[in-house]
């Protein structure tokens, strides 16, 4: 890999390692320990209340009493010992890039620590180098499967040949300005999601003009997928129902920023790629054979494998959560409704994945992030916000209230099939009964 593509923002204050603040507990001690798992599970995104009940667990095991308070952007604890006074630290954290395979080691390492299967010292020496790991795939082939994940969700979205093709230029622009041109200014990085819909919209009109598409709608929201924060949105409901406010409202408000950028995103792409390509030429939109829908789930599967840094031995599995996912939701759709659609794909994606963890182990993330994707709770809330934009009022509040009514269904769905916490490996007799 280039030195170029190698080259980082300056770290934050929030991505700061822990080492290098001074007069912090030192990693090898137990305090220090659980001060570094909680950044590197927080930093994973792992939910607030799946964090604080699996910490809580740690410190029990080492001897400790814990009140740990997790919100998006920051981590609360305090530690009690009967013969010292509580100790409180507080932690400066966000959620950084999605690494499954990180967050399934970083999960091995605090279970092995609560089954006394491991030191809190030989856990820190864990926890190092997984921090300091490389991540499984380089940004070579990250920036290729933008692209051809942005090509196959067209076609799952009904998208026709032309549709495909414009996607797929979309999601290879997408991912060069991701994985380039957002690791050389942290301003840039925050903008990200508004500049690659203003991208993403330039081209699909220009596309339009050239080709003649039966729909520019559908090649944005294929080429800026990996980017709606569909299951940040299905974590924030999920931790208002589990009575987690400040911390399901804070992430509710902040997948809505999101939301809100994209769309501005889009209106300005729009408007500028009407003045540069004008056209009012429409055409009907193409049907694909039936059989290109397995290719295009194929090749998503394939591209999850990467974008999400999971392993190749899961890539069965992830073919397999994209085909329930997407075939279970849309018969639901057909004899239902939307709704009850996105329920039973939700309850078919969680029993899948806690089926798979218990038969081989396949980290539960790996499963639903590639379903939820398919389930796209995030592209209807974009949708509902371009129409807001677009002065549709009724149909921008219709699309609106369709978005929370599914994103309830989809909650529902992952708590009824018991996996909306993470695995819950056996623990050993003496610590009663397992993880809840």
């Amino acid at each position: 890999m280039s030195d170029k593509l190698t080259e980082q923002i300056p770290e934050s204050i929030a991505e700061r390692r822990l080492d290098k603040v001074p007069h912090f507990p030192n990693r090898h001690e137990p305090v220090g320990f659980m001060l570094r798992l909680v950044k590197a599970l927080h930093t994973y995104g792992v939910p607030s209340y799946e964090l604080e009940r699996l910490l809580t667990n740690v410190a029990e095991q080492l001897g400790y009493g814990l009140q740990c308070i997790a919100v998006p952007t920051s981590i609360t604890m305090t530690f009690m010992l009967e013969e010292d006074k509580p100790q409180t630290y507080v932690i400066r954290s966000n959620a950084g890039e999605v690494d499954v395979d990180k967050l399934s080691r970083t999960m091995e390492v605090a279970y092995a620590v609560i089954n006394d299967d491991m030191t809190t010292e030989e856990g820190a020496n864990q926890l190092n180098e997984i921090t300091k790991s490389r991540p499984l795939h380089n940004r070579y082939w990250t920036i290729i499967c933008f692209m051809l994940v942005s090509a196959s969700i067209a076609r799952i979205f009904n998208g026709g040949l032309l549709e495909v093709i414009t996607g797929a230029a979309i999601g290879l622009s997408v991912g060069l300005l991701v994985n380039i041109g957002g690791t050389r200014s942290e301003t840039v990085a925050n903008l990200m999601p508004a500049l690659c819909a203003f991208m993403a919209s330039v081209i699909s009109v220009g596309f339009n003009k050239w080709l003649g598409l039966g729909s520019t709608y559908i090649p944005i929201v294929a080429g800026i997928i990996i980017l709606v924060p569909g299951m940040m949105l299905t974590i924030a409901m999920a931790e208002l129902a589990t009575q987690n406010l400040v911390s399901g409202t804070a992430r509710l408000l902040g997948a809505g920023v999101i939301f809100i950028q994209m769309t501005f995103g889009v209106a300005i792409g729009s408007q500028l790629g009407q003045y540069l390509f004008p056209t009012d030429v429409t055409t009907a939109l193409e049907v694909l054979p039936t059989w290109t829908i397995w290719i295009a789930i194929l090749a998503t599967s394939f591209s999850f494998v990467v974008l999400f840094q999971t392993r190749w031995t899961h890539f069965p599995w992830i073919i397999a959560a994209v085909c329930v996912a997407y075939f279970v939701s849309r018969w639901g759709v057909k004899l239902m409704d939307p709704a009850s659609g996105a329920f039973v794909g939700a309850l078919s994606v969680g029993l899948f994945a806690n089926l798979a963890y218990r038969i081989k182990q396949v980290p539960t993330a790996t499963i639903m992030m590639p379903g939820f994707i398919i389930l796209v709770p995030g592209s209807i809330g974009f949708k509902s916000l371009t129409a807001l934009l677009e002065h549709d009022i009724i149909g921008g509040l219709d699309t609106a209230f369709n978005m929370i009514i599914i994103g309830i269904s989809l909650v529902t769905g992952l708590l009824i099939s018991s996996i909306a916490t993470l695995p819950k490996p056996k623990t050993k007799a003496k610590l009663g009964k397992p993880l809840s």
